[in-house]
């Protein structure tokens, strides 16, 4: 059950004032997106549909794009106040509605016969949906106005062909428009409520001036709100998380599954779009929880190896993936610090190195530095110019480049998140780099002496009677978690690896399962918040007490906080963050298989 609304109606109603005013002062944006996007679609049907009818068309976006010009003049004469806000965002939503719908008309009248052309149609559409997002949810009527008319009859008349193939395809479509259309009501939510509570404490401010308190109390009111809105980030990250987990899956099935050669480029696209997204919203949830305080280093000792490994393991397939060497050089230190904030900032650091470097490879290393233990990450990438080394930790900012690093995309926050962490932590960070020949970063940590024989964070689990799978496929994978949608995800990557799957959203729904399927499992992968307050190691418990088996396990989590990372460890079970990367995963599955 939805928990209800905490913001008073007034706040609600100039919240939505504010979304609708954004909706008119960004209609250029708009308007060029939309006359571009329509431009390149003729430009890639050219004769493969009817010249007039495509004409025809161009001409209806381009006179619904100019009534929109006149309602936009329209507004800013009539600059209509609080009560109007509702009558003018319909008059929004109907232009959002006629443009989804011609996008929509568009795929079935100009729908081609050859297969690269419906591709390229497909993408078009999906990239028009995509790429005004940010433009269209921010509210939420004139969103689905648009998305809907839009992808509804590209997925229709993909389904109408008939054939297997475009049976999958329509099939995935339809999927993927289900959580762009969650993902876009999810970020209309977040922002309705964040306008919300900012009016909120602005009256709280003004109730507060008028009862003549201090103006440093109204700029701690003020910092108060800012924080507020970055917890309420940091909060719903779980429920944002969920999607993007289940979406990168079925990606990731779909990959395995798509042989024909005409859908490969495209699925390769929608794998680099998807692996964009979720960077760039792992680096906006670690900024807001830094922003909010929310992060409280729990230092102790910590053995070096194991880190450096999981970090390149976890990197490895992105590295290869550009012709990249990703090396670990073999160290048997041990520093004193956090071992989440500190994996945090490695792996941002091997991550951004990947990014900028286009030959040669990355080195992960430590050495002694007298009292302290230096960690360094070198790359062969573009190096960095020496006045800009100093710009290089600021929120947003990237370093210029030209040819094929000027496309790297992202946000310009993993160094800035390195720096507050490092600050966080009392750590120092150094950068050397040379234009051309590369970089080195090198992050200082306090030695911790007397170090015991090295070994794994994380005990390896060993399997009793029954359970002999060394590797993957063939496997029993026994998954539990509490969203349906997940199980379904996590069931058709772990099939396209070759294993069977025994699935259930609790502990008892898992054990029936298991039992249907008459074998012991090889592994769990359990996620580790479940409904009602259980957790997914007292199901792992569970099974294993039942089964009379130490069946390997691995948790899956949203929460990122330290605490469940702590959980995870006392309990000597494998961790990963969702959207949990499917290379990851298969590494940390098979290595758990192999070990059992």
């Amino acid at each position: 059950m939805a928990a209800a609304n905490p913001f008073t109606p007034a706040a609600l109603a100039r919240a939505h004032a504010d979304q609708v005013a954004e909706l008119y002062a960004n209609w250029h944006r708009t308007s060029l997106s939309m006359l571009l996007g329509a431009a390149i679609l003729c430009l890639v049907l050219w004769g493969e549909a009817s010249p007039i009818g495509m004409a025809c068309w161009l001409a209806l976006i381009v006179a619904n794009q100019a009534w929109r010009g006149m309602l936009m003049r329209a507004w800013r004469r009539a600059r209509p106040g609080l009560h109007a806000t509702q009558r003018w965002g319909r008059y929004w939503t109907v232009g959002s509605t006629i443009g989804g719908a011609l996008w929509g008309l568009a795929s079935i009248v100009m729908f081609p016969p050859s297969q690269p052309h419906q591709a390229l149609l497909i993408v078009c559409l999906f990239g028009v949906v995509l790429g005004g997002l940010n433009l269209t949810a921010v509210y939420r009527p004139a969103f689905y106005g648009f998305a809907l008319p839009a992808l509804v009859p590209l997925i229709v008349r993909v389904a109408l062909e008939g054939d297997r193939v475009h049976g999958y395809i329509a099939f995935v479509m339809g999927v993927v428009m289900v959580f762009i259309l969650a993902f876009g009501h999810q970020l209309n939510a977040l922002l309705t409520r964040a306008l919300a509570m900012r009016y909120e404490n602005l009256d709280l401010i003004d109730e507060l001036r008028e009862k003549s308190r201090a103006a440093r109390e109204a700029q701690d009111a003020a910092e108060h709100a800012n924080r507020s809105k970055s917890q309420l980030l940091a909060a719903a990250s779980h429920d944002l998380r969920q999607p993007l987990h289940a979406l990168g899956l079925y990606v990731a099935a779909l990959a395995v599954r798509a042989t024909d050669p005409d859908w490969r480029p495209l699925v390769t696209s929608i794998q680099r779009g998807l692996g964009a997204l979720e960077a760039q919203f792992e680096q906006l949830l670690d900024l807001s929880r830094l922003e909010a305080g929310a992060l409280a280093p729990a230092p102790g000792r910590m053995v070096l190896a194991p880190l450096l490994a999981r970090v390149a393991d976890g990197l490895r397939a992105q590295a290869q993936a550009k012709g990249l060497d990703l090396r670990v050089v073999r160290t048997r230190l041990a520093i004193r610090s956090d071992p989440a904030l500190v994996e945090r900032i490695v792996r941002n650091l091997v991550a951004n190195a990947i990014r900028y470097t286009e030959r040669g490879g990355i080195v992960l290393g430590a050495r002694r530095r007298g009292s302290d233990v230096a960690i360094d990450v070198v790359d062969t990438g573009i190096g960095i110019a020496v006045p800009l080394q100093a710009r290089i930790f600021e929120e947003f900012y990237q370093v210029p480049a030209s040819g094929s690093s000027a496309a790297h995309g992202g946000l310009g926050l993993g160094l800035a998140i390195v720096r507050r962490l490092a600050r966080l932590l009392d750590h120092r960070v150094e950068v050397l780099s040379l234009p051309g020949r590369g970089s080195r970063f090198r992050v200082y940590a306090p030695l911790a002496r007397a170090a015991p024989p090295l070994r794994h964070e994380t005990a390896a689990v060993r399997t009793g009677e029954g359970a002999a799978a060394t590797t993957i496929r063939g496997a029993l994978v026994a998954v539990v978690d509490d969203d349906p949608c997940a199980v379904d995800a996590m069931s058709a990557l772990f099939t396209t690896w070759g294993a069977e799957v025994a699935g259930g959203t609790d502990a008892a729904d898992l054990i029936d399962a298991i039992g249907r399927a008459d074998r012991y499992p090889d592994l769990v992968v359990a996620d580790l918040r479940l409904g009602h307050g259980t957790s997914g190691i007292a199901a792992v418990s569970r099974l294993r007490d039942e089964l009379g088996v130490a069946v390997p396990a691995l948790l899956v989590s949203g929460d990122t906080s330290l605490a469940a990372a702590r959980d995870a460890r006392d309990a000597g079970i494998v961790l990963l963050s969702k959207p949990v990367v499917p290379a990851a995963l298969h590494a940390a599955a098979t290595s758990l298989l192999v070990r059992a």
